[in-house]
């Protein structure tokens, strides 16, 4: 039974299943600053494998945000891999090693997180499973989908194809998934097969309301905090929104680059503004650039021309700071987008 309306060609969908089947110890590889569709669609991949009696190892290069602390499986996620399951030694000659890795939800090398190198192609297949529109197809096998409106609803196909029964934690992982990459159903890819999905995931057990709770009603109180300086530096002009966040406010606050503050959704409820863009600086010099458009504007075409990826209305880059170096970059492009569509 279907999932979705996500056309994955089946020929790759038969090969997903046999990379998987034919596995012992897949890495699976979320990528870094993890928001919820890829940790719960990493999560339950991880729980049906281990159904199958596999033994993965799921991976992050950065830590999980407290929001996501109560997902089944959470505390399994390691930063980098030990020494005895490094994927550079072949499954062969090391019994323990891994022999198969899974990119989840990331569009291109890069956002492995350094986890897995490009020196390590042709050691391992490469399985990415994704529904970004910006994905290269850098995997041997590449179950992309950007019609999906989540990799949840791609990873929900692949477990049943797997024979898994989605039962109430898998499903609790995949409403993470579906539930925060659509900002809570309020997204245009929100059709009423999206919306029979989480009633379907409701009814294997999900729990749909504490999903929504912590990952959408919930919000530390140094990310309120970092919400109130943006807010002190916010402008708007000509349907666009923008704010920044300097390094040394950052650090004033204790927040790490790996932390996601939300910027771009909150700046996004802005009635007068068509996109939105938020300016993060990291402790590395560049800056965290992400965008948000309002139906009917395209920002991934920004961010992938500036080496970054993403959706339509949803998308990002990191670049050479500083600040006012970043914005002078990316704003221009955001200006013409919102012109030309106005």
């Amino acid at each position: 039974m279907r999932t979705s309306e996500a056309m994955m060609n089946p020929i790759v969908l038969n090969k997903a299943v046999h990379l998987l089947k034919q596995s012992k110890r897949p890495l699976i590889i979320s990528h870094p600053r993890p928001d919820g569709d890829t940790i719960g669609s990493t999560l339950a991949l991880r729980l049906a494998l281990v159904y199958l009696g596999k033994s993965p190892v799921v991976a992050c290069v950065h830590p999980i945000p407290e929001m996501l602390s109560y997902l089944p499986g959470v505390k399994t996620f390691v930063s980098s891999i030990p020494e005895d399951i490094d994927p550079v030694t072949p499954a062969t000659q090391h019994t323990s090693g891994v022999d198969l890795v899974v990119a989840v939800d990331m569009s291109d090398l890069e956002r492995t997180g350094g986890i897995y190198q490009e020196t390590r192609h042709g050691q391992l297949s490469l399985l990415v499973i994704d529904h970004h529109e910006t994905n290269d197809e850098f995997g041997d096998v590449n179950l992309v989908d950007p019609t999906a409106a989540a990799t949840a609803l791609l990873m929900a196909e692949l477990i049943e194809a797997l024979g898994i029964t989605i039962d109430t934690d898998i499903a609790t992982c995949l409403l993470t998934g579906i539930i925060t990459d659509t900002r809570g159903l309020r997204t245009t890819n929100t059709t009423p097969a999206v919306l029979s999905f989480v009633a379907r995931m409701i009814e294997a057990g999900g729990d749909y309301l504490s999903v929504v709770q912590k990952t959408l009603d919930s919000v530390t109180y140094w990310q309120m905090r970092a919400w109130g300086i943006a807010l002190n530096r916010l402008q708007l002009h000509n349907g666009v929104a923008w704010t920044t966040l300097p390094i040394a406010e950052k650090q004033q606050l204790g927040i790490e680059d790996h932390a996601d503050l939300g910027f771009s959704n909150f700046l996004s409820r802005i009635a007068e503004a068509n996109i939105s863009v938020s300016f993060l600086e990291m402790n590395d010099g560049t800056v965290k650039v992400s965008m948000r458009a309002r139906p009917g504007y395209n920002v991934a075409w920004i961010a992938k021309e500036l080496g970054g990826g993403g959706h339509r209305q949803a998308a990002g880059c990191s670049i050479p700071g500083p600040l006012s170096v970043a914005s002078e970059r990316v704003l221009p492009y955001v200006f013409q987008e919102a012109q030309e569509k106005s």
